[in-house]
């Protein structure tokens, strides 16, 4: 039985959520942040979480992860002053596994569907990665705002969490990282390495803004565990 480690990355500074700190923010009686630890903490195929957060939120992660009594949260360490070096901070923290699963702390919405699906995709290949079809017609343009094409949109997926490696593949990438990328697949292209994308929920939403809170409440209003 492959033994399978999550990394929580919730080390962002909120800047476009007028001050609230979205992680900490209460939707469906609880912090966005516990709905995400929530599904990996019931997912039977996850042995182990550590959480990543800013230094100022420490006391206050180490608290929820008490309130709650969650049993797979084996660390919660302070994050990077930007996602990669939060993620490598929180690779240091993970022990011995087969496979890391990181995922960010702003999607509560994520299913244990969405989290197990990935686990088996990165069994075969290596490398998983959730992500969705792109609807909109997406133009690539200059630095003057003027088209330059029309990309292909059935060719063209929008990148979320979950992301799964291979213990040994995100351990290599994270040694001497070749750029710095918005994502961890990112980093494991430029070096070479194979990614298979598989398809997210739509539930799987990502909170950027105030009003993406009430839009995870409602989804996770709908499902009875929410609240409990």
């Amino acid at each position: 039985m492959a033994v399978v480690k999550a990394v929580i990355v919730a080390g962002g500074s909120s800047s476009r959520m007028g001050g609230v700190d979205k992680i900490f923010a209460t939707i469906a009686d609880k912090p966005v942040i516990a709905h995400t630890i929530d599904a990996f903490e019931r997912c039977g195929a996850i042995n182990g979480i550590v959480l990543v957060l800013p230094k100022t939120s420490l006391e206050k992660g180490k608290e929820l992860v008490g309130k709650y009594g969650y049993k797979k949260v084996e660390k919660v360490c302070e994050g990077g002053d930007t996602r990669q070096r939060s993620v490598s901070n929180g690779l240091k923290e993970v022990g011995e596994c087969d496979f890391v699963e990181v995922h960010d702390g702003a999607r509560p919405c994520v299913s244990i569907e969405v989290i197990e699906k990935g686990i088996e995709e990165a069994m075969r290949e290596g490398i998983a990665i959730a992500a969705s079809p792109v609807y909109d017609t997406i133009k690539h343009v200059d630095e003057k705002s003027m088209v330059k094409q029309t990309l292909d949109r059935s060719e063209l997926r929008a990148i979320h969490t979950p992301q799964v490696f291979r213990s040994e593949i995100i351990r290599k990438i994270y040694e001497n990282p070749p750029i710095e990328a918005t994502d961890d697949a990112g980093l494991a292209e430029k070096l070479g390495y194979p990614v298979k994308v598989y398809e997210d929920a739509k539930e799987n939403i990502k909170i950027t803004t105030i009003g993406d809170l009430a839009i995870a409440e409602t989804i996770l209003l709908k499902r009875p565990s929410a609240a409990k």
